[in-house]
């Protein structure tokens, strides 16, 4: 059907010159023949910087197109092509072309930052391509922006809320443009940005007022064919910065469920190139670059595991993307010795790959766990909110790379603020400040006094107020809000136990799932009266209307467009979970091993019995406390039980010596 589209577009199109560009492992359909007026972009190829542009102009002339058509691959490279299509002329038609995408993205519908051109719009028709695949034809009064059209159908596609910028605004050179700034409109410019990104290795000189200039390798340049030649060197210690970031707005762990089938698949050699090998049969081919697409990730997400049989593929930058990209995408990993050419990979996530042997991931828990912390090292090592961050800090243009967090804890018992003051001190990956609500009760109380000034001195911020008692607890969160000076706002409730790393995977999801509210999904229950812990079946990293209230991670803004939360003394969570789809926001749900919900025999909002949970869990129940591993338990604030040991049997087996060696 491709091949219908296109013909069509050629045989509909206004006289005069048009243009086809292809972006992604794809290319013009096979028999069709273009007339000579329509001229042919590689856009993988096609160098990015103000040079380059003017002289295309200057060779070409700038005169509008009759029609514009773009083929890509996936919409991970129709995203990375926006940086490419700049300095091309305008077009009155255009016409995309989406080969495959995954099923959780949306139709290439426009989700516009403003009228801008599409005031301009006098058609507009969408069509679904096959089974994976969209088709958007686009007619215009006047010729229009390609980049800006572009950029708009792929936001529509990743859908959630506006994007922030990246922490750096760069300008980048060469071909590696949209690899390293995916989906930035103007990153060929270098008027008004904070750095210049350069992988063309010319030396140029610049002008005395160019802005900061930061070196990189081009994956063209660090070729296993290029490294062969006469008087090449190969980077045998690359760095973590090196490697082009992973765009973690469509390479991410959207779409992971804890059940596999019985199936493993290989990352090997073949013909000198990667593929996914599943029973024999490769399932799809590692493009040149090493990006991995959503659709890669999506043709993934039924394997159990997938080894890395290391190997050469194109390059040596080019391969250690592949797997950082299915790494921050969740898929469970195992690996050998990893060759001295991947330590771009970093520490962390070299350690994760050999964490596990095949065989462990058989059980669904430790496979989950093990997909948690290999894509928590991939996305804070190679995403590009993170690699941004970095640059950022190197420039110095921010002084921290974490993410700042204002944590609202309520409270109406005076024994119950240490403990949870403990679960936010224990927060790694994020700046917090703590605003606790004194619900009822002052802080001249000697235990609560001696846990603020204990948390006060971990060097955390904590600001605390004492509602009266007569407050509800809606209003008690709205006085809290208002006092916190973060834009990212968590909840996390007086009594249940919050893993070390649950607030930066919280803003994690945030990022990569664009979504207005981010909270996680309700698993693991310890039921106090039965001293029993029981596991839900749950579905996580999924958009759904509902997540677990003491998790709901939200920005300022968002809750100050729903109105705060709601005057009520119960149903807070679920009022708020309302106002945000009523307001046309989006909810995401991620993984549920962060966080134990205690579960007393009274005393709840949620007024259900033990025999509730025990129905529900089935055979997933266990005695006594047992958290999550995820959950990196400190038993001094564990109940007095006759288990106190993580879910499960199978403890993590340590990194095996040498986990980096001196191969290939």
């Amino acid at each position: 059907m491709i091949r219908a589209l296109f013909e069509e577009a050629l045989r509909t199109r206004e006289p005069g010159r048009a243009a086809v560009c292809t972006v992604g492992d794809v290319d013009v359909p096979d028999g069709v023949d273009l007339p000579t007026e329509v001229a042919l972009h590689d856009l993988d190829a096609r160098p990015v910087s103000d040079q380059h542009i003017q002289r295309e102009i200057a060779g070409t002339g700038s005169r509008p197109w009759g029609l514009g058509v773009i083929l890509a691959a996936s919409p991970t490279d129709l995203r990375r092509a926006v940086p490419h299509l700049a300095g091309f002329p305008h077009t009155a038609r255009l016409v995309v072309l989406v080969t495959d995408a995954a099923s959780h993205l949306n139709p290439p519908l426009p989700v516009l930052p403003g009228l801008g051109p599409w005031g301009e719009l006098v058609d507009s028709r969408v069509r679904r391509v096959g089974d994976g695949g969209w088709a958007s034809d686009l007619s215009f009064a006047f010729p229009v922006s390609v980049p800006q059209i572009v950029a708009a159908l792929v936001r529509g596609m990743i859908g959630g809320r506006r994007e922030r910028p990246l922490p750096a605004l760069a300008a980048v050179r060469g071909t590696d443009a949209g690899i390293w700034r995916p989906g930035d409109e103007r990153c060929h410019r270098t008027d008004h940005v904070d750095a210049l990104l350069d992988t063309t290795a010319s030396g140029y000189q610049l002008p005395e007022d160019a802005p900061p200039r930061v070196a990189r390798a081009s994956l063209g340049h660090t070729s296993w064919e290029r490294l062969g030649r006469p008087g090449a060197k190969a980077p045998t210690r690359a760095t973590v910065d090196d490697v082009p970031p992973v765009d973690e707005r469509l390479v991410n762990p959207l779409g992971f469920t804890r059940e596999s089938e019985p199936l493993t698949g290989r990352l090997e050699d073949r013909d000198g190139r990667w593929a996914l090998v599943v029973d024999g049969r490769t399932r799809w081919t590692v493009p040149d670059d090493g990006g991995v697409t959503d659709v890669h990730v999506a043709q993934a997400r039924d394997l159990r595991a997938v080894e890395i049989r290391w190997g050469p593929h194109s390059g040596p930058l080019s391969a250690v993307r592949t797997v950082a990209g299915l790494a921050a995408a969740g898929v469970p990993l195992v690996s050998g010795p990893v060759p001295v050419w991947a330590t771009g990979l970093g520490e962390e996530l070299c350690a994760r790959l050999r964490s596990v042997r095949v065989e462990d991931l058989d059980d669904e828990h430790i496979r989950e766990e093990h997909s948690v912390r290999t894509r928590r090292a991939a996305l804070r090592t190679h995403g590009a909110l993170a690699r941004w961050r970095r640059v950022g800090a190197e420039l110095g243009l921010c002084a921290d790379t974490d993410p700042e967090v204002s944590v609202l804890l309520c409270t109406r018992r005076p024994e119950m603020v240490g403990f949870a003051l403990r679960q936010v001190e224990r927060q790694r990956g994020v700046r917090t400040e703590t605003v606790l609500a004194l619900h009822g009760f002052d802080q001249e109380i000697s235990e609560v006094a001696e846990a603020i000034r204990a948390f006060r001195a971990s060097g955390r911020e904590l600001i605390v107020h004492e509602p009266g008692p007569s407050l509800v607890f809606g209003n008690v969160l709205n006085r809290s809000a208002s006092l916190a000076s973060g834009h990212m706002i968590a909840k996390m409730d007086d009594d249940d136990w919050y893993g070390p790393d649950h607030l930066a995977d919280l803003a994690a999801a945030r990022t990569y799932a664009g979504a207005d509210l981010v909270g996680s999904s309700p698993e693991f229950f310890y039921l106090e009266a039965l001293d029993t812990t029981v596991r839900l079946a749950g579905v996580s990293e999924v958009y759904k209307h509902h997540v677990t209230g003491c998790t709901l991670f939200l920005d300022q803004g968002v809750l100050e467009e729903i109105g705060g939360f709601r005057p009520l003394a119960r149903s807070v969570d679920t009022q708020c979970l309302v106002g945000v789809r009523l307001a046309g926001g989006r909810i995401y749900r991620t993984q549920g091993c962060n966080f134990l919900v205690r579960r007393k025999g009274d005393g709840h909002t949620w007024t259900v019995g033990a025999g509730h949970f025990l129905r529900r869990a089935g055979t997933d129940q266990l005695p006594g406390w047992r958290p999550s591993p995820l959950l990196e338990p400190d038993l001094r604030d564990a109940p007095v039980t006759q288990v106190a040991l993580p879910w499960g049997t199978h403890e993590p087996a340590a990194v095996r010596a040498g986990s980096v060696v001196e191969t290939g």
